[in-house]
């Protein structure tokens, strides 16, 4: 009988604790839900073949692709925001964009400042060169950086590659 007074106890002690913990990973400015909610905000700068920026024109490009990709498993629309890329990072510090794609490497002087996806790779060019590709996120945004990584990883142990 004690075993069970014991056991009957700590759960009642733990269940408080337990209910504190739900809705984890969370994001500070709320990034997975407006992005869910209706559209993603997406930052794009010239980077051919990945990004492919014309007057007049919807952007298109490997990183495109991937992009609408995952706007449509996040059932929303995508609004491009076409800028240079300081201008675009900028905008992601300020929790203006959900994500920016073109013009940043492993090497970004972002690097400490903003969040990144995953690596994935992708054959682009006429030499069939394999590239490194990764979107940029906005800081802190936990529970949207696992869902653009949970879609990334999905696309790729699917066999399909990151890039569609």
């Amino acid at each position: 009988m004690p075993t069970i007074v014991r056991w009957l106890s700590a759960c009642l002690l733990l269940a408080p604790l337990l209910a504190g913990c739900g809705d984890y990973p969370r994001d500070a400015e709320g990034s997975l839900h407006r992005a869910r909610a209706d559209t993603m905000r997406v930052g794009v700068s010239h980077d051919p073949p990945f990004v492919v920026l014309a007057a007049g024109a919807e952007p298109t490009g490997t990183d495109i692709a991937l992009v609408r990709a995952l706007a449509e498993v996040q059932g929303a629309r995508v609004e491009w925001v076409a800028d240079g890329h300081d201008g675009l990072m900028r905008q992601l510090l300020g929790y203006r964009l959900h994500l920016v794609v073109g013009g940043h490497g492993h090497d970004s002087p972002w690097q400490a400042h903003v969040g990144w996806s995953r690596t994935w790779h992708v054959r682009a060019g006429g030499d069939g060169a394999l590239y490194a590709r990764r979107f940029a996120l906005p800081p802190g945004e936990n529970a949207w950086q696992v869902e653009v990584d949970r879609f990334l990883l999905h696309r790729e142990t699917r066999g399909a590659g990151a890039a569609p």
